[in-house]
């Protein structure tokens, strides 16, 4: 290999490498998200959650992984009615900067509540 084309050579092999790198990264933060919201989901044992899919911004810096939890049947109904799950977790590179339940509400965080001027 002569001196002309090992610089070119280098230069396409560094650009795949970081091109790799950000995809990298963005399927281990949806990965990631995914294993937090296994692991913050508080009634899996009354209500096993079904992870159905998920969705990440641009290198993965914002990850939503949505499901549904299966709530036993309350009478007078028979089959039980999947309740839609989501969760939001924010990154910087390939570290976790935040988490919250989106839906449902009881996971949700509550807004605060405006002070009022009495």
């Amino acid at each position: 290999m002569n001196h002309r084309t090992r610089h070119p050579l280098l230069v396409l092999l560094t650009i795949a490498l970081a091109c790799v790198s950000g995809c990298t990264s963005y399927y281990k933060n949806v990965e990631a998200c995914k294993d937090r919201v296994r692991a913050d989901y508080p009634d899996a044992a009354s209500a096993p959650l079904k992870i159905t899919g998920s969705g990440a911004s641009y290198h993965g810096s914002r990850v939503v992984v949505h499901g549904t939890i299966h709530t036993p049947p309350k009478p007078p109904a028979t089959r039980s009615a999947p309740v839609p799950a989501a969760a939001e977790c924010t990154f910087s590179e390939t570290s976790m900067t935040g988490f919250q339940w989106l839906v449902p509400a009881k996971l949700a965080p509550k807004p605060p509540v405006a002070a009022s001027d009495d």
